[in-house]
């Protein structure tokens, strides 16, 4: 693997970690994102090619989605689209401002590109109009956070020891021996039907019971079941149908109701998406593999972020020591073996196999007494 791609591969996992250490950080509101993610694009701007800026940003999608488990669900879209509307805005404001603008200016600028284009196709494919009422908030704490990224950016530009090595020809990261992965083919296929069949299937009790399956089928491929996502999308897209009434009123406060055929939309858009997360995630669980030279760069990138993580843990001191230690023993360290965070685990796949045909048999049961 040439020095450009490996280059690129390990750069893509601190993103990944940047991602990681967010969830560690204490926010005011369950939902709001700093957007640590957009930190080593920020760094990398004045020393990365166009071409391989662009590779970082579509391995910092996949790679999320992997290790998140949301690969195969809508907010790969989601993520897709802030991720590129972003990295592209902050590029393209680099290169034509240059030295006239800040880390700040173009961390501004990339995370409002990246929300209006998140809430667009939010709106597209998951909450429909009603979210725009919601956009000023979003957009305005979007700034917010972005301020305070840049600032870090700024100052941990000027602090790191590793940042100039960025800049040197003759760096080259270390080369990584990925721990083979090995894909679970029956589940993969069994999961691929299970999504057309959630995709197929109609009406509130199929779509419950098709939900429960999913769960079931997301423990018997190892992955972790959280309820926060899922139940923080019902709660948005009930609330989010008081502003396009529909049906009889089942409950009304001043001017805003719900209604029935807007609450039963609501509740039957939730529970799909809900069940197509929780296939995403065992989807994920089955180790699905890329190949040719995209997959192996993947492949490299989730041994960094592996690597990363474990020396992460393992440094004291301040959080800009800390990455750096982490950085610099990633990079320099050659020929260690380092497992995925995505690595194989046994799953059962005879019960995924069951799940999916109960998944299927529910799906077409639902279509033939509509």
């Amino acid at each position: 693997m040439s020095r450009s791609e490996r280059t690129v591969a390990f750069i893509s996992a601190v993103t990944l970690l940047c991602s990681t250490l967010e969830f560690l950080i204490p926010k005011p509101l369950p939902f709001l994102r700093l957007g640590l993610a957009n930190l080593p694009l920020l760094i990398i701007l004045d020393t990365i090619s166009f071409k391989s800026y662009l590779a970082i940003l579509l391995l910092k999608v996949i790679g999320q989605g992997m290790v998140s488990g949301t690969l195969f669900s809508y907010l790969i879209l989601v993520s897709l689209a802030g991720t590129l509307a972003s990295g592209l805005a902050m590029y393209g404001a680099k290169r034509l401002l240059g030295r006239h603008v800040s880390l700040v200016g173009i961390s501004l600028i990339g995370a409002f590109a990246s929300n209006l284009s998140q809430i667009s196709v939010a709106a597209a494919i998951v909450y429909g109009r009603s979210i725009w009422i919601a956009a000023p908030l979003m957009l305005a704490l979007g700034m917010a956070t972005s301020l305070i990224l840049g600032i870090l950016a700024e100052r941990y530009r000027l602090k790191s020891t590793f940042v100039p090595l960025l800049g040197d020809p003759s760096f080259t990261p270390a080369h990584l021996r990925a721990e083979e992965r090995s894909a679970q083919r029956t589940a993969t296929i069994a999961l691929m039907v299970t999504i057309a069949a959630i995709i197929a299937a109609d009406g509130l009790p199929a779509l419950l019971a098709i939900m429960l399956l999913l769960y079931a089928m997301q423990a018997s491929c190892r992955r972790k079941i959280r309820l926060t996502p899922p139940l923080a999308l019902l709660f948005s897209l009930a609330v989010l149908s008081l502003a396009e009434p529909n049906g009889r009123v089942l409950l009304s406060f001043g001017r805003l109701a719900f209604t029935e055929t807007a609450l039963h939309n609501a509740l039957s858009k939730a529970l799909r998406l809900i069940a197509l997360l929780s296939a995403s995630q065992a989807l994920v669980g089955t180790n699905v593999r890329l190949k040719g030279r995209i997959g192996s760069i993947l492949t490299l990138t989730l041994a960094y972020f592996a690597r990363l993580t474990h020396a992460f843990r393992n440094t004291s001191g301040s959080i800009v020591n800390r990455i750096d230690q982490a950085l610099l023993f990633t990079a320099r360290e050659a020929d260690e073996e380092a497992s995925s965070t995505t690595a194989a685990r046994p799953i059962h796949t005879p019960i995924v196999v069951l799940l999916a045909t109960l998944v299927v048999a529910v799906s077409l049961m639902s279509r033939v007494l509509q």
